[in-house]
């Protein structure tokens, strides 16, 4: 039995996999000197979806935490003359879009902690 509702779950381990990204986006970023350096990228929102797609039509289905992101390389980068394929602008805007994510999910997982903390207390009294 979970510790918290599906909405925690979910929005924990996005946060999780936004972290992933970001390691991985930093890691193109200091390589983007590296001779055949190949850029890689994290996917998980379809695979995430799906597992809390999953859980609503299956209550009690909650895999959410066992979702993982797929690490794979970049497929649209070109390769320059040192065959290394970052592309600084590109990682740059995946970092902001990604931080963007990270700070929105952050911040809604906040409220929901805040209005558990109000919930336990009209409880008392």
């Amino acid at each position: 039995m979970p510790l918290f509702d599906k909405t925690i779950d979910t929005i924990s381990k996005s946060l999780d996999l936004h972290l992933q990204r970001h390691a991985i986006i930093a890691d193109n970023i200091a390589n983007a000197e590296t001779p055949f350096f190949k850029a890689r990228r994290v996917d998980f929102e379809s695979e995430l979806q799906r597992a809390v797609d999953e859980s609503v039509v299956i209550p009690g289905m909650n895999d959410v935490q066992s979702v993982e992101g797929r690490i794979s390389q970049e497929p649209f980068s070109e390769v320059g003359q040192d065959l290394n394929t970052v592309d600084m602008d590109r990682e740059m805007a995946a970092m902001n879009k990604n931080d963007v994510k990270y700070s929105a999910n952050s911040q809604a997982l906040s409220r929901k902690f805040l209005l558990l903390k109000y919930a336990i207390g009209e409880g008392e009294r």
